[in-house]
Formats: C-alpha cells, structure tokens, sequence
C-alpha cells in the first residue's frame, strides 16, 4: 500500500458548544474524495471525571498492519539498515495487534491529561492521498525532496512581526544617520 504525506494536526476547543457536525461532515467529504485518508481521528471531551472518547479511522485491519509494517520498515531501515527494516516492519506489526500505530497512544495520553473540565480536543493523523501520484511523477522523473515545511496564517502573522521589527530598526537607524 503506497502511502502518502501524513501529518498530525491537535485542536482544542474550550468547550462543545459550536460542535455541530461540520468537522466531522468536512472530514468525511475529503475521505470521499480521495483527497485524504484519516489513519487516525481521535475526539476527547473532558467532563469532570469522566473522558468520552471517539475514535475513527478510514483503514481496515489489513490497511492498519500493513502501514504499521511500513512505518516500522522505514524507522528501522534508518536506525540499523537492512536487518532495522525487518525488525522495524516486525515491530510495526505488533504495535497494530496490539492495538495502535502508536502515534495516538503516545500523543492521546498526554492530550487527554492536559485538557481542561468542559474542554475538547480533536487529534487527527492524516495521509494525503492526493500527493502520491504528484510523488511518484516526481521520483519517476528522477526528483528527491529537499525540503517540505507547512505555512499556516499563524506563520505569516509571526513573518510579518519580523519584517516589521526589522523595518522599524531600519528607520531608527536611517533617523539617527
């Protein structure tokens, strides 16, 4: 099973007040469309003692293996070579028997511990399926990535803070010549 770019994204929300099933309908659509694959959708309301949890995922049991396997192959391969790549789909194959991939056990624990009463979170891991074909063009073609980095509003907010630190020094100093 190829697999494309996965990401993990957390959201918290105060409380559940504009839970109206918009996120759930949004995901759903993009599952449909192909555009993405949810490995892993995991919604954690804290209500006092209590913790509800829902969890949901686009894979099969046999989908599930094999990406642990291959999540596990690759981890191994860069941590021992060859005999890391067996051990690792080894490993990534227990970890899904066991009941995971690991990334939400390991993220979903602390997340739930650090919510707030009333509060709510949301933890998504993700593959986008809509870059495999565009990967394999590119690798076909000879090309390896060099970089990937994600921009969110918040980036540019924060970009834009720098540029005009560094504008505002640049006046200060032509003030002061």
């Amino acid at each position: 099973m190829p697999f494309g770019p996965i990401q993990v994204f957390t959201f918290g929300f105060p409380d559940t007040a504009g839970f109206e099933g918009r996120i759930a309908e949004e995901l759903a659509r993009l599952s449909d469309a192909g555009t993405i694959r949810i490995i892993d959708a995991l919604v954690v309301v804290a209500d006092g003692d209590e913790v509800d949890i829902m969890r949901v995922s686009d894979l099969d049991d046999e989908q599930r293996t094999e990406l642990g396997m291959e999540v596990g192959a690759l981890m191994g391969l860069g941590m021992a070579g060859l005999d890391g790549m067996l051990a690792g789909a080894e490993a990534g194959a227990e970890i899904v028997e066991e009941g995971g991939l690991g990334i939400v056990e390991a993220i979903g624990e602390e997340f739930v511990e650090e919510l707030p009463d009333g509060a709510a979170g949301l933890l998504l891991i993700i593959e986008h399926t809509w870059a495999v074909p565009l990967r394999d063009a590119v690798v076909d073609a000879g090309g390896i990535l060099l970089g990937n980095q994600w921009i969110g509003a918040q980036d540019l907010v924060a970009l834009g803070a720098a540029m005009g630190i560094i504008a505002g020094a640049e006046a200060e100093r032509e003030a002061d010549d």
